[in-house]
């Protein structure tokens, strides 16, 4: 990759596992962007939060029995904005930059583009969602979230294959149910130990998108396990000298 290359890890995706693996990445030394399509629903559960929490994590550093949504997600977003090491940004990702077979950064429908040494998607119940209240269907993940419509079609022309996954979200206070169907990267797709899409160098998946059901303290354990899988930060002058 020529030039300046922007972070380390770019996570595309700021729920609970892209923003888990973040603050995990950051507290190891990694330069890490996150991205989020809208910074207002980062580290935001629709559901009620269940412990035991995941040791190390971030849930288990802000969170606590009983309390609620946004709460939690306040916490979580200070810790995230203010860690040194972590950029938390608001861009709807449209495509992967490509220098042949490897990924090394992303688009944005806003114009920024953005580079890294790994990309990881984070991106939960967002590709090509239908959510449903009653008679009424829209294109989004979560109730009044934006999906990844430009993404999704570009990984689709990129030849990943994806199956149908679907979810029903009680209804909570004021708040209505609703069911939601969205698409998961197909088995073979993805190795669970290393979270390689094998299809691409230097990509990643990660959380629901890969999954395709779990509660949020697994998404919060993934986070961290995918922290451990991808190791320290880059070092480039190592790599070219052939060092360890």
């Amino acid at each position: 990759m020529m030039g300046r290359v922007d972070y380390d890890a770019l996570i595309v995706g700021a729920g609970f596992a892209g923003s888990e693996a973040a603050y995990a990445l950051a507290q190891k030394g990694v330069r890490v962007g996150l991205v989020s399509t809208s910074l207002d629903s980062v580290y935001l559960p629709f559901t009620p939060i269940q412990s035991p929490f995941p040791q190390g994590s971030l849930l288990a550093e802000v969170g606590e029995a009983g309390l609620k949504g946004w709460e939690l997600h306040r916490r979580a977003k200070y810790g995230l904005e203010n860690h040194p090491q972590i950029h938390l940004l608001q861009l709807s990702v449209t495509r992967l930059m490509l220098e042949g077979p490897t990924v090394v950064g992303i688009e944005s429908w806003e114009g920024p583009r953005k580079t890294a040494h790994k990309v990881v998607l984070a991106v939960g119940s967002f590709l090509n969602p239908r959510l449903s209240i009653g008679q009424v269907t829209e294109e989004a993940g979560r109730l009044s979230e934006v999906a990844y419509p430009d993404l999704y079609q570009h990984l689709v022309q990129l030849g990943f294959a994806f199956t149908s996954q679907q979810a029903e979200v009680a209804e909570q206070d004021t708040t209505p149910g609703y069911r939601v169907e969205y698409k998961v990267f197909a088995d073979g797709e993805w190795d669970s130990a290393t979270f390689r899409l094998h299809r691409l160098e230097g990509l990643y998946g990660l959380g629901l998108c890969v999954l395709g059901q779990g509660t949020y303290a697994q998404m919060a354990q993934e986070g961290l396990r995918l922290a451990e899988a991808l190791g320290q930060p880059h070092s480039p002058t190592k790599e070219a000298s052939g060092g360890p």
